[in-house]
């Protein structure tokens, strides 16, 4: 059943139409909750009007797997039901095997049988991401886990963990507004972090040196990343892209050879296994958690059973500034950010499949992070992507500035290839480009979160036999705008 395709840098829906995925992660980490919220369907309904289409929803190796080779089959029933709620608000669902810091003994992801550490112990940090970087227990886990040492059962880590997955599809491949499988969230490297690290802070020492005249011992560096104070003020000298190029790249060799010899296996296993049960939906690519920031990845595709490459993935890399998971996430950096998303796009256009920012923004309950919203959004319009924000933690999220960047004027769906829209909430303005597909039945659907401020703009629209009606939402100021076809050719919309 293939409700979902994708077509070049395109996802497909059933009627042919252009899909332009825009949703939110719903992720619970909370075991005692059997690691899904108490959601409901007022939750969903309200995901609806904000305009989304699309949920990433978590799910946790420990509650799948809480025993070696036990599959907990009634948490997959609950995430069952999840995904039919969704269904009831027309929205799509791909999951999402989520990890933090590896293990459910520090965040969430691994069963404990699953964590070997040696004789290393885990030391909270006060940013809780720090223990990627720090750690010696929580990488010395992602070394066990790559290295696919066996567990107690003699079974190796990896393995249990593919074979995690394979059930996982098996049970809900029938549902039909599920779309794919995003096979491990921001795959880490390991202790070969150390090697990235060092090479950060040596790049961002040379920096340092040339302004001051000598460079900062590793004690000071240490001590610079660790206060948010400090490590505010130190990423004033990133503002320049040329700075900030500098130091990724001292990431990139180990990265490199992490993604091709480690991580791209790994997803071919992941893919060989589902594929075994769900030949039709999309496989999700992320990157390693290093290429969030702004490096290019070297993930390559996957392959079927034959060596031909697969015929449904898609690339699903995270996008965050520096300051996120800080009281200072609302400073990110708009060249910064840029240059992260130009380095996503160098990826897509390499892999030549459809992008879906599978992570961003995490603002949280911040007041003052509607400019750095913004400056994402325009990013979202100009590579023609999808996105998923991070993440449905606060269902009163539409009351701070940010929610202006992530509920937003965009094509749901579209009768043929968008080549441009732009949405400008503070000045009621929104215009779009697409080459029509006239054997497309089914309309163009753009989505407002205010259809009687868009109704009222002028309005011009080619070619103007074509008939257009605007919809409401239930309960909500927002709605659609229709667009049936003229036969096909070039298309034009801008409205106020």
């Amino acid at each position: 059943m293939k409700n979902m395709t994708t077509n070049g840098s395109r996802f497909i829906d059933a009627q042919g139409r252009q899909v332009i995925l825009h949703g939110i992660s719903m992720v619970c980490k909370d075991k005692e909750k059997g690691y899904l919220d108490h959601w409901t369907d007022k939750d969903f309904l309200k995901l609806k009007q904000w305009g989304f289409n699309v949920i990433r929803l978590g799910i946790i190796w420990d509650g799948i797997e809480p025993q070696p080779g036990q599959f907990d089959g009634q948490y997959i029933e609950n995430v069952r039901g999840m995904i039919q709620m969704a269904h009831r608000y027309g929205l799509y669902v791909f999951l999402d095997m989520h990890q933090d810091l590896y293990s459910s003994l520090y965040a969430d992801g691994a069963p404990a049988w699953a964590t070997l550490i040696d004789d290393h112990v885990y030391v909270k940090t006060e940013l809780w991401s720090d223990a990627y970087l720090f750690d010696r227990a929580v990488q010395t886990a992602f070394d066990h886990f790559w290295s696919n040492t066996p567990a107690s059962d003699g079974i190796g880590l990896q393995d249990h963990y593919v074979a995690a997955w394979r059930f996982v599809a098996e049970r809900l491949r029938d549902e039909p507004n599920l779309i794919g499988y995003d096979m491990m969230n921001e795959p880490f490297i390991g202790s070969k972090v150390e090697e990235m690290v060092g090479g950060m802070f040596t790049a961002y020492g040379e920096l340092v040196a040339e302004r001051r005249g000598q460079p900062p011992d590793m004690k000071e560096l240490l001590d610079i990343w660790t206060d948010h104070e400090k490590k505010l003020q130190a990423l004033e000298m990133l503002n320049s892209v040329d700075a900030y190029r500098f130091i990724m790249q001292a990431t990139a060799p180990a990265q490199d050879v992490f993604e091709k010899n480690v991580l791209s296996p790994f997803f071919q296993k992941i893919g060989q296994a589902i594929r075994e049960v769900d030949p039709d939906r999309i496989l999700f690519l992320e990157t390693n958690y290093f290429s969030n920031l702004g490096v290019a990845s070297s993930i390559q595709p996957i392959k079927d059973a034959q060596g031909q490459r697969d015929a449904q993935q898609a690339y699903a890399p995270h996008g965050y500034d520096l300051v996120t998971d800080s009281e200072f996430v609302h400073a990110a950096d708009s060249r910064r950010i840029d240059f992260i998303f130009d380095n996503h796009v160098q990826t897509r256009d390499r892999l030549d499949m459809p992008m879906l920012i599978g992570e961003w923004g995490a603002y949280g309950e911040s007041r003052l992070a509607e400019q750095a919203c913004l400056d994402v959004q325009k990013n979202f319009e100009r590579m023609l992507c999808g996105d998923v924000y991070w993440c449905y933690l606060y269902p009163d999220m539409d009351q701070f500035s940010s929610f202006n960047g992530v509920c937003r004027g965009i094509p749901s769906v579209v009768a043929g290839t968008i080549l441009s829209y732009h949405y400008d909430r503070s000045g009621s303005f929104f215009e779009m480009e697409w080459i029509e597909d006239g054997s497309i039945d089914a309309p163009t659907r753009i989505y407002f979160p205010d259809i009687e401020v868009m109704r009222s703009g002028m309005k011009s629209l080619t070619s103007s036999e074509s008939g257009y009606a605007w919809s409401g939402l239930e309960g909500t100021k927002a709605g659609y705008l229709s667009i049936s076809s003229s036969g096909g050719g070039r298309r034009s919309l801008q409205i106020g």
